[in-house]
Formats: structure tokens, sequence, C-alpha cells
């Protein structure tokens, strides 16, 4: 018997064939505003930024240009983030991402204090075959990275954030990130900074990767993949 979330697809009666999806847990936001206007503004536009269909982003992109200019509402989807439970990270992620497509220079301060908050403990007890909880919060800080990559081109001062990051994070893919941020920003004097960091701490590497487009990356032949030997095991449950 199907349980409340389980997805049902069934004839409507008459000849009529209906897709049917009941979800039971619905995931939600804290009202720290205290404003409905303001409240239901942030879960709409969430709600459009999650939202799939042939048009989800063209409507996803007009929702934006509706609130770019609203630094309260920016302001609004920080304090909503500082208020989700840290193992909150789908709706923190969302948030982030948010914040960023927002574009709104006072952005900028609270995307870099992201950056800089120190990585809790690992909380999962077998990271390695499941959700780590160290692996979520880089990605969080690796967003807010590509936030303040974002206000840089804009011409948003975001360069000391993203010189501390590469000169004291603990993680590669953070101190990755924010090298991008910086070569990508055509700051020539950022960039040597830079630079001389990264070489300074043996990670001069960093510097020499070249991100290339997806169609220039080297294809292996599909000739050349040998098939695993013996037969094919059988389905699982037979």
């Amino acid at each position: 018997m199907p349980h409340n979330d389980t997805p049902r697809l069934g004839g409507g009666g008459m000849g009529e064939f209906r897709d049917e999806l009941n979800i039971r847990e619905r995931r939600t936001f804290p009202d720290v505003s205290g404003d409905d206007r303001l409240y239901r503004r942030l879960t709409d536009i969430v709600a459009v930024m999650t939202a799939s269909g042939s048009s989800a982003d063209e409507t996803y992109h007009e929702a934006l240009r509706g609130q770019r200019d609203d630094e309260e509402f920016v302001i609004l989807v920080f304090k909503t983030l500082d208020a989700l439970n840290e193992s909150a990270y789908i709706e923190r992620w969302a948030l982030v991402q948010l914040a960023i497509d927002l574009e709104h220079p006072v952005a900028g301060d609270y995307l870099a204090e992201l950056v800089r908050r120190p990585i809790p403990e690992e909380q999962s007890e077998d990271p390695g075959h499941g959700l780590s909880t160290v692996t979520e919060e880089v990605i969080l800080r690796t967003t807010a990275i590509e936030g303040l990559a974002r206000l840089l081109r804009r011409d948003v001062d975001t360069t000391e954030a993203l010189l501390e990051t590469i000169a004291s994070s603990d993680y590669v893919a953070m101190r990755r990130a924010a090298w991008f941020a910086i070569a990508d920003s055509g700051r020539d004097d950022a960039v040597q900074r830079a630079r001389s960091i990264l070489q300074e701490r043996g990670d001069g590497w960093i510097a020499e990767l070249r991100r290339i487009p997806v169609e220039e990356a080297e294809q292996h032949d599909p000739k050349l993949i040998k098939p695993p030997r013996g037969s094919t095991p059988a389905p699982y449950g037979e």
C-alpha cells in the first residue's frame, strides 16, 4: 500500500489519465521580518527559484528584476539565512544563491562574513559513504565566493575577503574558487597579490589551472572502453 508521500500514476475515469504527486513534507522558512508582505515576497521568489518547466528560468529572472533595488529585502534574505538550523543545507544554499542572484552591493559584507566563518566539525558518523556536513559547509562558502566574484565584476570591491580566503582557508576548493574570482576580475594588482600568496603557501599550482568549456575537454573514445568480464549480474531482488 503506498504511503502518503508516494507518487501515484493512474486513470481519472472516463478514459482520462491523470498524474498525481502527493508530498507530505513541505519545507518552510522562519518569518523573521514580522511583515507578512516581505515574508510572502521571500517565499514566493524561492518557490519560483525552485520551480521547473520550460519558462522557469525566465520567470525567475523576471522575479529577480523586481527585487534587485530593494536593500531591505536583500537584508531579509540574510537574516532568514541566519535563523535557519545549521543542518538545513538545502534551504541555506537556496538563500545564499538568491542573495547572489539579487546582485545588490549590500550583499558583499554578508557574503564575506559567511566565507570567513569557521567550518564546524564534521557531524556525520560516516562522511565517506553519505552526507558530509563539512562538505556541505564548504559548498555554501564556495557558492558565497561566486557571489563575491560577481560583485567584484560589478565594481564592488570584495578583493580583501577573497585574498584573505586564499591566504587562510584550510580548504583547497575555497582557495581555488577565490583565486578564479580574482583572476576573472581583470584587476592586475589583486591578481599579482593573489599569485604571490599562493606561491608563499606552496599552492602556486592553483594559479596555473585553466578553466575550459566542456566541449574543449578531452573526450574518451567509447570504442576503447572495455566491457566488464563475466555475465551481467541479475537485477537486485531476483
